[in-house]
């Protein structure tokens, strides 16, 4: 199940004051216990060795997430990783690791890792938009997005000239010294050099009539996560979040019911897991 129908289910079974962004902090608590207590997932990734013996770590792997490392015929474990103190390098605000001199230094080298859990990105932009017509860029002053998300672009917002374009996917973001505006033949026209990033979507996202500097504008990211477990499991999500709402309205008995009702189906899962769940999702074991 999608997080945002975990939503839908609960605003229209259940209408509160509490908004889309707590809503999603309390399904991250969910995502969360469950990815990191019961449904460990181990990513397995070749990463290039720089000349020097280092090699940086994926986005958002930090050393205690990784088991081993595989360098040419040498494996170094989690406790040969902590003798030599590998998790004390830092490069391009990335997690990196040394190689030890007693270790042969390949091109590259295997790593496996526990996949670490990620909170839902709640990323928004709101101020001026520079769109192009004529090309599939955008240019905005802070970007908190990332290729891959799909947005929803609103234009002059407050405005009743407002255009909307919605499900727009992310292809590219660069940051750097743009030029902004045109120049005709005669050299006439408005044309200004400006640091901004450069956010790539396809060309035929703005409409003819698009084009130029659109103040106050809004641009955020749809929510494409699903919860962690399939049905009949993921009712856990709506369970919990009608739990927390009841707790924070101080209706003791709503609240027990619910929880009681979460606690049921994670119970069930936890059987699942251990009786379906493949053995090498969990077959290694932390050091740490």
């Amino acid at each position: 199940m999608y997080i945002n129908d975990v939503i839908r289910l609960v605003r229209n079974y259940y209408p509160s004051e509490y908004d889309l962004y707590e809503m999603y902090i309390w399904c991250n608590e969910v995502s969360s216990m469950l990815l990191i207590e019961d449904r460990n997932v181990y990513r397995s990734v070749t990463l290039p060795v720089a000349s020097d013996g280092t090699f940086l770590l994926p986005d958002g792997v930090d050393i205690e997430n990784v088991e081993y490392v595989t360098a040419g015929n040498t494996v170094l474990e989690k406790q040969d990783l902590r003798e030599y103190g590998g998790h004390k390098l830092y490069v391009k605000g990335c997690n990196g690791i040394e190689l030890p001199n007693s270790t042969q230094r390949p091109s590259s080298v295997t790593v496996e890792y526990l996949q670490p859990y990620v909170p839902i990105r709640l990323a928004k932009y709101k101020g001026d938009v520079y769109a192009s017509k004529s090309e599939g860029y955008m240019y905005i002053s802070k970007c908190e997005f990332i290729p891959g998300d799909t947005l929803v672009i609103q234009l002059n917002a407050d405005s009743e000239s407002a255009e909307v374009f919605e499900n727009v996917p992310l292809l590219a973001v660069d940051y750097g010294r743009f030029s902004i505006g045109s120049e005709d033949a005669g050299g006439t026209g408005i044309l200004i050099n400006i640091d901004m990033y450069r956010c790539t979507v396809p060309e035929d996202t703005f409409t003819e009539t698009s084009g130029g500097k659109y103040e106050n504008s809004v641009i955020t990211r749809v929510i494409t996560e699903k919860t962690v477990c399939d049905a009949p499991f993921d009712n856990m999500y709506v369970d919990y979040l009608l739990a927390k709402i009841n707790l924070y309205q101080h209706d003791t008995d709503a609240y027990n019911q619910y929880m009681t009702m979460f606690n049921s189906r994670l119970a069930a899962y936890r059987n699942w897991l251990i009786k379906r769940m493949p053995s090498d999702d969990c077959k290694l074991k932390n050091w740490w």
